[in-house]
This record gives structure tokens, C-alpha cells and sequence, in this order.
């Protein structure tokens, strides 16, 4: 979402307050130092030389990341990351694969530009520790020095605490220093890039999702999205779930309240039988934000014609994607074989400074992709957790009923079956503390004793003032509680997340309205920004909506909101503007389309919908 600049985090940038700030943000902005937040300016791993820095003509062995292959094995390994059909480089080519033959692509200049800044951030994100920074040539690409600040780097190796805010207050000192040193030995200032390694942070970050993120990519590929989803959080906020933006955006997925509050996720108090009330924030439960980051993903890549830029919609908004479909088309690349997903790639290269200049698509924007790309290679060759570390069931008490958190965990306690509470609870001592630990929504306050204490037993109720109250607890507790004579759960709402959450639909869900949506977004990756198939989505919103009512699964409404957020976007005035200017710069180019199956004499609803004899 938008750029979270958040109150208890550091950044890459400047303080204006300060008295070289006027000379600090001219040299960011021009050595494209895209870690004006901590968001962007993510990156990558170990340390190449026990010296204070390097140069690359010093380093013969230095590899390029994005352009290796797997190294040789003997054995048959297990499957990793890399190799699953959802990621970037499979699902996404040519873009996200080096190997692709430039030469048979449609802009080859533009694709090895785009594979450059790719490699960029694979080093970022995983080669340079958060002591590094690393100096490169624009016009050659050519690392001009790799330094290090090698006395806090051994300390942090030996053991001693690190502030990383300490640690970026050293590396803007330095940075200023190797600017000035390249500039006096010829380089144009405008040339010279400065890449802050983030390595520790993305490991940081990846440990903290452990226990989420065989759910990332199951939901992922049950959308169609590749593997880069399931780095949003470690993009957004590191996958630290209490960080709020300036602009007020929450969650380690960043989202702004208002769109979390349309997915369902919010804000409410619960009652205890100590007459305080407990504050509960559904934003700060990753289980219950997953679903609604991802849906807005999907309904924005769709919006856009296709997911690279659909994933930078989601952090610069996709009004600045509508413009800068609109800046290139006026560019030489444009014609009538061009893809959305080739405007990206130039607005991000060759394009970015037309870009930047007509939007407020800045050089955070222009990082957040590969930023992305670069997080999800570091685990590129691990392997893929096939069973979720964290398996848990989501409840809600029936309507007319309440029940307190101590009735709840009591038969927990006295019953001879074990739980898994989570990773979150592998040291906690208590069961009141591991629910606590499940529970990361609920501020519930510590106990200092082996009870619940009365400030922390909440009492739970289907709803308040409209909204659910969930919760969770581990697989298995629903029937210890049933079989204790509680009969307060409300079965309908209860969801479980275990190793077949989030499977795809069956062949039966899918209608023939699913596949000419899917005709839709195929035909607007080729601009089919048209009023023609607005009125197409206009239509088929209409039908999602009636299926959803016929049958309200969690496919079909899932469906529903993908689409529903597609449609918002089409009804507004940057929309607007841009199928104006679609109409403007294909004049006679004809772009292909697929006529809509709308007419009249189809049924509201199709055969599979229909009520069984």
C-alpha cells in the first residue's frame, strides 16, 4: 500500500530538520538511494571480505546471482521454492527469467535493463548484510565498491546487541563520503547509485512469517498470483504486525483501516468479568488479514491487466499506474503487440524519469517489485513446507450466547489430549499464555501467576456492535469443548487452517462467467482499457453477484470481492482518463479482444448453480 513511514522505524532517507539535509536529499535523490523507507530499501547477505570495502575489479570470484544456475548435486533434492510453476521466473516470464533469450522478446533493450535492476536487488536482498553498502555505475552497471562497516559488523558476530538505526546513521555518513569519491573520479553524480544491504532483516523478517507462510503460497496459487505475494510483508513492514504508517496504514501487509474494514478485519473491545474492557486489533493477526491483502492484490492486478504492475499498484496506488500506462504510450516502444506488463518494465527503466515526472511514482515505487523478487530468492532453494507449521481452527460463539475465556480453556487444561498451540507458543507456560500467543489480536494482559487473571478474562459473544469476534484455538479443542458439555461454538463460522486450506476450487465451481472474466483480464493486459469491456466487467459483476447469493461459497464470494474491487477502480475518474487516452493512441491499432457471452437469453445463473431434483 502507501509508503509506511512508520513512527518507531528508521529509514534509508534524511532528516530535513537536520543541517545537511538540503545536501543529504540531493544526494539521495540523485544516487536513487530508493530506501527513503525502510519499505524498499530491503536487502541481502553475508560479507565478502574481512577489509573495509572492495572493488569489484578486486574480486574475480564474485558471482552474479540472477544470472547462476542451481549448483551441481549428486543427490535428488527435495523440492525448493524455485521450482514450483507459481514462481516469478516460470509463472512470470520472460521477465523474471535471466536465461530468457533477449533477443526473441518484443523491447530486448528494455527486458535486460529490467533484468539489471533485478540483479540489483537479488543483491540487496540476498548477499549484502545490513553493513554494506554497495556503489554501482548506472551507465555500465559496474560496482564501483562494496563497503563495509566492518567494526560494527564484528561486533554484531561476536555476539553484541545492534541498533539498526544506529547502524544507518554510520552508512549515511559513508554514503555521502563514496559519493563524493566516485564524483571527483568522473562520474556523473546523476550515475552513481548507492544500494543499502538489508540481508539481516529479510532473514529477521522471514523467521517472523515461519509460521504463515505455507498459507502465503497456498492462497497465491489459488488465485493465480506467483510467489512474490508472499513477500508483501517483508517488503511492507519486515512482517512485523504493530507498525502503522504516517498515512495510517496497519498490519505487516499494510493496508489502510477503511479496506481492511471491507474485508471484514476490524477494531472492537470485549468485556471482562473484572469490569475492564480488552481491546482487540484483528489487523495484528496475520491469519486474519492474509486473505483480504492478498484478494485486494488480486482485484488490482486484474484492474491493471497483470500482476507486475497489479503488485505495484498495491504499494504506489493504481491511479500512478494508470498514468504511466499513459506515458507510454506516447513512447517509441508502444505498439500494437505491447502488453501492460512490458509498460511496467519501461517505467521502470528507460521511462522512469517521464514517469516520476508526471505522478508521484518515485523511486520507492520503482524498487518495490524487485524488492520483492530479491526477498523471495533468498529462499529460492529451500525447501517448501508442505504441512503449515502453525495449524489452527477460527471460531465465533452463536448468536444469543457468550461464554469467557476461562470456561474455554479450562477443559483445555484438565484433558489428557495434547494441543499444538503454534511456534508463537513453544514457550509458553501456561494455557491461558499460549492462547495469548494464538491469539495476537486479543490484548490480553501477562499473568504474572499460572491463572487467568480476572483483567484478562474476557468474555466472548458472536458479535459487537456488528462485528465478528474471532479467535483461535488449536485443531482439536472445538471437541474437547463439545465433549465438555460447551455448546456455545457456532459451528457455520468455524474455519480451519491445516494443510488443505486454501486448495484450489473444483472443476465444478468454476462457471463459464469465471472463464470470461479470466477472457477480460487477458485482453486488458493488451490495453483493453475500453469502454466496451467496462460495460463486459459491468455485467459480469452483476452476475458474480447473483452467483454469490445462489451459492455463497467461499470461492464465489472470494470471486465477488475480486471483482468488486476491479469494478470500483474502473468507475473512477483516473480510469476515465486513461481509456480516453487508450482511445487517443490506438486509433487505427487494433488490439485484439474477446466479444463478451452477455445476451439475454442466457440464464441469471448457470446449470451448475441450479437447484438438484
Amino acid at each position: 500500500m502507501r509508503l509506511p513511514f512508520w513512527s518507531d522505524q528508521s529509514d534509508d532517507g534524511v532528516d530535513a530538520s537536520s543541517p545537511e539535509a538540503a545536501r543529504l536529499i540531493r544526494r539521495l535523490s540523485a544516487v536513487m538511494l530508493s530506501g527513503v523507507t525502510l519499505l524498499v530499501v530491503l536487502s541481502a547477505v553475508a560479507p565478502f571480505s574481512p577489509g573495509q570495502s572492495q572493488v569489484l575489479s578486486d574480486l574475480p570470484f564474485f558471482p552474479s546471482p540472477l544470472f547462476q544456475g542451481p549448483a551441481p548435486s549428486d543427490a535428488s533434492p527435495a523440492p525448493v521454492l524455485a521450482d514450483r510453476s507459481s514462481h516469478p521466473s516460470t509463472k512470470l516470464a520472460p521477465y523474471f527469467t535471466p536465461s530468457a533469450p533477449l533477443a526473441t522478446s518484443r523491447n530486448p533493450e528494455i527486458l535486460r535493463q529490467f533484468h539489471d535492476l533485478l540483479d540489483q536487488y537479488v543483491h540487496r536482498q540476498a548477499h549484502d548484510d545490513n553493513f554494506t553498502i554497495r556503489v554501482i555505475d548506472r551507465r555500465t552497471d559496474e560496482v564501483l565498491e562494496l563497503f563495509a562497516l566492518t567494526d560494527l559488523r564484528a561486533a554484531y558476530e561476536n555476539g553484541a546487541p545492534v541498533d539498526w538505526n544506529t547502524v544507518d546513521e554510520r552508512r549515511h555518513e559513508e554514503m555521502d563520503r563514496l559519493v563524493d569519491k566516485y564524483e571527483r573520479r568522473g562520474v556523473p553524480l546523476d550515475d552513481i547509485i548507492v544500494r543499502w544491504g538489508r540481508a539481516n532483516q529479510v532473514e529477521t523478517a522471514h523467521e517472523r512469517d515461519r509460521a504463515y507462510r505455507a498459507y502465503e503460497r497456498r492462497l497465491a496459487e489459488h488465485l493465480g498470483l506467483s510467489l512474490l505475494a508472499t513477500e508483501i510483508g517483508t517488503v511492507e513492514t519486515f512482517n512485523q504486525d504493530h507498525l502503522v504508517s504516517t498515512a495510517g496504514a496497519v498490519s505487516r501487509y499494510q493496508m489502510l483501516p477503511w479496506i481492511l474494514r471491507r474485508g471484514g478485519v476490524t477494531e472492537y473491545t470485549l468485556p471482562t468479568e473484572a469490569d475492564a474492557w480488552v481491546r482487540v486489533r484483528e489487523e495484528r493477526n496475520p491469519l486474519l488479514v492474509l486473505e483480504p491483502a492478498f484478494l485486494l492484490l488480486r482485484g488490482y492486478a486484474n484492474a491493471v491487466g497483470h500482476e507486475l504492475p497489479g503488485l505495484s499498484a498495491y504499494h504506489a496506488g493504481p491511479g500512478n499506474i494508470f498514468k504511466l500506462y499513459r506515458a507510454f504510450y506516447t513512447s517509441d516502444h508502444f505498439t500494437a503487440s505491447s502488453t501492460v506488463a512490458d509498460a511496467y518494465a519501461w517505467a521502470v527503466t528507460e521511462g522512469f524519469d517521464t514517469v516520476r515526472d508526471g505522478s508521484t511514482f518515485g523511486g520507492d515505487s520503482r524498487g518495490y517489485v524487485p524488492a520483492a523478487y530479491g526477498a523471495l530468492t533468498a529462499r529460492d532453494d529451500r525447501p517448501v513446507d508442505q504441512s503449515p507449521p502453525l495449524q489452527a481452527v477460527r471460531l465465533q460463539v452463536e448468536p444469543g450466547t457468550s461464554v469467557t475465556l476461562r470456561d474455554l480453556l479450562a477443559p483445555l487444561d484438565t484433558t489428557a489430549r495434547s494441543f499444538d498451540w503454534g511456534p508463537a507458543a513453544d514457550t509458553a507456560r501456561t494455557t491461558y499464555d499460549r492462547f495469548r500467543a494464538l491469539n495476537p489480536h486479543i490484548d490480553l494482559p501477562a499473568s504474572p501467576r499460572r491463572s487467568i487473571p480476572e483483567a484478562g478474562n474476557v468474555r466472548f459473544v458472536s458479535t459487537i456492535d456488528g462485528k465478528a469476534v474471532r479467535f483461535f484455538l488449536p485443531l482439536g479443542a472445538p471437541d474437547v469443548l463439545r465433549a465438555a458439555g460447551i455448546r456455545a461454538l457456532d459451528s457455520p463460522a468455524t474455519f480451519r487452517y491445516d494443510a488443505s486450506t486454501y486448495a484450489g476450487p473444483s472443476p465444478s465451481q468454476v462457471t463459464r462467467w469465471d472463464r470470461q472474466y479470466e477472457a477480460l483480464v487477458d485482453d486488458i493486459a493488451h490495453f483493453g482499457f475500453t469502454k466496451d469491456n467496462r460495460e463486459r466487467l459491468l455485467q459480469l459483476h452483476d452476475r458474480f453477484e447473483t452467483l454469490a447469493e445462489q451459492r455463497p461459497t467461499r470461492y464465489r464470494r472470494r470471486q465477488l470481492r475480486i471483482i468488486s474491487t476491479h469494478r470500483r477502480l474502473w468507475m473512477s475518474s483516473p480510469w476515465q482518463d486513461l481509456a480516453d487516452a487508450t482511445t487517443r493512441a490506438t486509433g487505427r491499432m487494433k488490439l485484439e479482444g474477446r466479444p463478451p457471452d452477455l445476451s439475454s437469453t442466457v440464464p441469471a445463473v448457470p446449470d451448475t448453480l441450479r437447484r438438484r431434483p
